[in-house]
């Protein structure tokens, strides 16, 4: 990679939302690198698609929540980026329930996946971030945060909560780096993670994220914010 390369990191990088970030990313001249914990067959669409495309990036597995994950195997594709970006985008899949027929894994598969996947992610790449002329992280919310959630949410909800704590307080410390931190909360997506809800749930989502949301627009969106100078990065959310 040369020293004036742009490079982005996208976590849950290969289907739904993940995979259009990819995909904008990568058009906007960004290295991609992609990564997903079990979905090899999306893995392997994405790097065609890409290809095709004739843009730069690569998925690699890569379980965020776990410390012993191979973490190395993909760090020489960002390393030297004067440009370099950390959309945490990965969300461990659930189905709505409530709360009176969760159990506490239910809070803690959401809280590994949102919290501790963007603590490992954000530690991992933490000294090319603050080396390189502009480091971005960029926390995944939801629009339901904003309003009360609906029913059956509770675990999910909770755990974006910590997450958008955990953006700020980054926000403060690596600020003073050079490095901005922000988040995007999207509203409800058909597909990849909703796909196997009962539409009694998907319908519950809409009412309480607002409409139906466009995952290529909504990635659109994000990037823009990226590579958006005037966008302070101060810990900020940002409503999609």
């Amino acid at each position: 990679m040369t020293a004036e390369a742009k490079a982005a990191v996208v976590t849950g990088g290969c289907r739904g939302l993940g995979r259009e970030l990819s995909l904008g990313f990568a058009a906007a001249g960004h290295r991609v690198v992609a990564l997903y914990r079990e979905d090899a067959g999306a893995a392997a669409r994405l790097e065609a698609d890409l290809a095709d495309r004739g843009l730069a990036g690569r998925a690699f597995r890569c379980d965020v929540t776990r410390e012993d994950a191979d973490w190395k195997a993909w760090a020489g594709e960002v390393a030297g980026a004067r440009q370099l970006v950390l959309v945490h985008n990965a969300c461990p899949p659930f189905e709505p329930t409530p709360f009176h027929l969760l159990d506490w894994s239910s809070f803690e598969a959401q809280w590994q996946g949102a919290v501790k996947g963007a603590f490992l992610c954000t530690r991992e790449l933490l000294r090319p971030l603050a080396r390189a002329e502009r480091g971005t992280v960029v926390n995944v919310l939801t629009a339901a945060l904003s309003e009360t959630p609906p029913k059956g949410f509770s675990a999910y909800v909770t755990a974006k909560g910590a997450l958008q704590s955990l953006t700020r307080a980054l926000a403060g410390e690596l600020g003073p780096r050079g490095v901005r931190v922000f988040s995007v909360s999207p509203g409800f997506m058909a597909g990849g993670l909703t796909e196997r809800w009962d539409p009694r749930w998907q319908q519950a989502m809409r009412e309480g994220a607002g409409a139906e949301a466009d995952p290529a627009e909504l990635a659109a969106r994000i990037v823009a914010l990226v590579e958006d100078d005037a966008v302070p990065g101060a810990g900020e959310d940002h409503a999609l």
